[in-house]
């Protein structure tokens, strides 16, 4: 070996020992003998590489285990101890070493003259042999005990030295855990959810998949046989030291006789936020949660409910979802968590129906799925398609007779095979279709064409604006325009036959055309066959919210949106152009048409004011400020804050909507919110408030608890937000003193929901927790409170699950006091849990309090 003598730090060397192959036993042997009698160290990354190489060699014989154990299956022969062995050797994780230039392939980064990491000298992952399902080793014909015990221990024994080769090699790090997405399901997916077009979610996946899989499968027959040896397999699984264990273990627990309600309550307490909220990585918590929510106490579901409602955090939203969006999006995650507990069995407390049932009326539940117990898990590798069974090609037909042929193969419905091709046709070729087009074909014949064109002739991303859009789109865009341009001259019974389609062109392109003139002149031709149309087919089944986004109006209006300048291109925004025109059009809509366009257009009701004040001012602020109807109002209250003289004109209005039997509370609170933080910005700007005190006060008085707890939790985002122009005293003293303005004196007003608001309320205060008790103490009453979660005193990032905020006496009384008043004395009062707990860390804080009645009190009701 004078070849390799000398030179372990050398890639050449290390890429010669990878090569070697199996057949060259005494090769590799000579190289580790030589590697041993090494006197000096090797620097890092060379000795990791080496360390891979030989748990490399010790590979299983990756093309023939599999084969050899299916011949032993078939002829039943063969010591017990050699079966397993080989069902272990074909699942176990082993390590697979291939040169750097793998990984350099991969990343496309450069390799450094000097290596400094593994990847710089060897691409390093974690392979497997085959995978091995229940079927192919007769698991339910198995009845042995002793050898389903031992097949499970030999196997869990592989999959922690899998784990460990992939920690070794950096797979498994403090940052990232690339095992667990390796892994798409811990257990073999049943057939009955299979989703269409595939099959088990890991039938493709080597590495971790085969060998946990396997093992769960195996410990699921064991349970059937002795449950008490089943028992202690899933005791050894190490659940404090890596993912896939834990998701093993959730899994199992599935099964209320591997874990009890309150082992389960407190596994999913302790989940992070990621595995709390994100299914697709961690299903099997997602499934636990819901499969096992109506065995859990009522404290700890109520715990957790808290959790789920208050939605994920900031953190985890993908930064793709514009600001505005945020909220919208976090409620639609809730809302399918909550439907999942649903589907399997768990049954809600009224305050999360009710939250449910208010994201439904909000349409949060719009354009989801139906959730099922694994809805947004990872399905693995589907193959979804419907071969066609008429395949059709027009490439042959002359250009005279082109049109005609598409058109016989245009059907009504567009779901046909002949449909499908001669869509995909049109869109394919569409410069030539807009050519016949131009040409003026019988009417029929060019409404069905330009239907399909409509459809079919899109962006590939319509979400895009032009600074994001594809190649292919931006090239397409002159034949879209060349679209508008031949639209503008069709004929009105062609137009009117065919604008779902063309409306839809419209709603499709607005991002990528909105600035043309051609293209707004063509929204200007098609709006009054939108109007038409939409007036004829009005469903008041549907809430205007969703009308307003399906309908041909519709379409139409969203594009407008995106058609219109930008505040600050100049004054007078919409005096020019065609824009005088659009408006009038607007404006000369009647019906369902002019009701979908009041509730889109005022829900950015500042920007038309400032754009065109005459005309907003006109159609859509004194409708608003003379109607009672919640559409409008909610359109309204969805939007941003408008402007301080445009808050200033609706301020009665507003208050009087939040007093109307005829608004939902949704709305009502969504308004209350919009005069809340209007006087909290025009008090930081010294401005007298757009929305006087006076009417402030009187909606917090008649609105209801809707209206009231939504202010308590505007003022509690409002000292929670970091802007760099307030300390956080001045913020606390501004946020007091709109409080002390604004809120009602009346005690009477005092009720459960609200006093669970104001509980909360003084966290938010941060480090001025007890001033801020000091103020809301006088409201406060007994509620339903099953945690001390809902005095927003824990951090939910904080393992350590101690109310950090209260690290003084003053706050540790200011605590007690709102504990005192909320926590009710009577015959079957609600006990949050954790107050034990939050009693013992106000006496390490403050120890002269226990000998407070208050705290007496509460720690004899503890005892109950």
């Amino acid at each position: 070996m004078a070849f390799a003598d000398g030179r372990f730090e050398d890639l050449e060397v290390i890429e010669w020992a990878m090569a070697l192959t199996p057949e060259q036993e005494t090769e590799r042997a000579s190289v580790r003998d030589l590697f041993d009698r090494q006197r000096i160290v090797l620097r890092e990354p060379f000795a990791l590489a080496w360390r891979c190489i030989f748990e490399f060699w010790q590979e299983p014989d990756a093309q023939t285990a599999p084969d050899r154990f299916l011949v032993k299956r078939e002829l039943r022969q063969g010591p017990q101890r050699e079966t397993i062995k080989l069902i272990v050797d074909t699942v176990r994780p082993w390590l697979k070493v291939e040169t750097a230039k793998r990984f350099q392939t991969l990343s496309a980064e450069t390799m450094p003259r000097k290596p400094k990491h593994l990847k710089h000298l060897l691409y390093a992952s974690i392979s497997s042999s085959a995978q091995l399902t229940p079927p192919d080793i007769g698991l339910s014909e198995i009845n042995d005990r002793d050898f389903l015990f031992e097949l499970a221990t030999r196997l869990n024994a592989s999959l922690l030295a899998g784990l460990n080769l992939a920690r070794m090699i950096g797979s498994i790090s403090k940052e990232m855990d690339i095992t667990n997405w390796l892994v798409h399901r811990v257990y073999f997916v049943p057939p009955a959810q299979f989703a269409e077009g595939g099959g088990e979610p890991d039938r493709y996946s080597d590495g971790f998949a085969p060998v946990t899989k396997l093992m769960y499968a195996v410990t699921e027959r064991l349970a059937s046989i002795d449950i008490d040896a089943a028992h202690r397999i899933v005791a050894s699984w190490d659940t404090g030291g890596w993912t896939l264990y834990r998701r093993l273990w959730a899994a199992a627990a599935r099964n209320p006789e591997f874990a009890s309600p309150i082992e389960v309550a407190a596994f999913l307490d302790q989940l992070d936020d990621r595995e709390f909220w994100i299914a697709g990585s961690y299903p099997e918590f997602a499934e636990l949660r819901a499969v096992r929510w109506n065995s859990l106490s009522q404290p700890d579901a109520a715990r957790l409910e808290r959790r789920l409602l208050k939605g994920e955090p900031a953190k985890l939203v993908p930064s793709a979802v514009e600001k505005e969006e945020v909220q919208r999006y976090k409620n639609r995650h809730i809302v399918n968590e909550i439907r999942r507990i649903q589907a399997g069995g768990g049954n809600l407390s009224a305050k999360a129906s009710n939250w449910l049932e208010h994201a439904v009326a909000a349409g949060l539940d719009a354009g989801l799925p139906d959730i099922n117990l694994t809805h947004g898990f990872n399905q693995g590798v589907r193959l979804v398609t419907r071969d066609r069974t008429v395949v059709q090609s027009f490439e042959g037909v002359a250009t005279s007779r082109l049109l005609e042929e598409l058109g016989k193969s245009l059907t009504e419905d567009g779901w046909d095979d002949k449909s499908e091709n001669a869509a995909e046709f049109i869109a394919e070729n569409a410069s030539t279709i807009l050519q016949l087009l131009g040409k003026t074909p019988e009417p029929l014949l060019a409404a069905k064409i330009w239907q399909a064109f409509g459809y079919r002739f899109r962006p590939s991303d319509i979400n895009a604006h032009l600074d994001k859009a594809t190649k292919k789109d931006l090239n397409n865009i002159p034949i879209a325009l060349d679209a508008c341009r031949v639209l503008i001259n069709e004929r009105p019974e062609v137009i009117r036959k065919s604008v779902i389609g063309l409306t839809a062109f419209i709603g499709n392109w607005d991002r990528l055309l909105g600035e043309q003139e051609d293209f707004r002149q063509a929204w200007l031709s098609l709006w009054p066959y939108a109007v038409a149309r939409t007036n004829q087919t009005r469903d008041d089944s549907a809430p205007l919210s969703n009308r307003a986004f399906n309908t041909p109006v519709g379409q139409m209006l969203w594009a407008l949106i995106e058609m219109c300048p930008r505040i600050g291109t100049g004054e007078n925004l919409m005096s020019e152009g065609l824009w005088p025109s659009i408006l009038s059009a607007v404006e000369d809509a009647e019906g369902e048409a002019l009701l979908e366009a009041q509730y889109v257009l005022i829900r950015d009701l500042g920007y038309f004011v400032a754009a065109s004040p005459n005309w907003a001012t006109k159609n859509l602020v004194v409708p608003l400020k003379s109607t009672s109807s919640p559409d409008l109002w909610e359109a309204f209250s969805s939007g941003h804050l408008p402007q301080y003289n445009l808050m200033a004109d609706l301020a009665k209005s507003i208050v009087e909507a939040t007093t109307l039997k005829e608004i939902p509370g949704k709305v009502k609170a969504d308004l209350a919110e919009r005069v809340i933080w209007s006087t909290l910005l025009d008090r930081k700007e010294n401005k007298e408030p757009a929305v006087p005190l006076n009417l402030a006060q009187q909606m917090l008085r008649m609105g209801g608890d809707d209206v009231r707890s939504q202010v308590i939790r505007s003022l509690a985002e409002f000292l929670k937000r970091t802007d760099e122009d307030l300390d956080d005293r001045s913020r606390f003293e501004l946020a007091k003193a709109v409080f002390l303005d604004v809120w009602p004196r009346e005690l009477t007003l005092s009720s459960k929901d609200v006093s669970e608001e104001l509980a909360e309320f003084p966290a938010a205060a941060g480090a001025y927790y007890a001033e801020a008790a000091d103020l809301i103490l006088p409201y406060l009453t007994p509620f339903d409170c099953w945690s001390l979660w809902d005095y927003g005193v824990f951090d939910l990032d904080d393992s350590n699950k101690k109310p950090k905020i209260i690290d003084n006496a003053a706050k540790a009384e200011a605590f007690l006091s709102i504990l005192d008043k909320t926590v009710g004395g009577e015959e079957g009062a609600v006990v949050p849990d954790g107050l034990e707990d939050g009693l013992k860390h106000i006496a390490v804080i403050a120890p002269k309090l226990e000998k407070d009645t208050r705290f007496q009190r509460l720690v004899t009701l503890n005892r109950r």
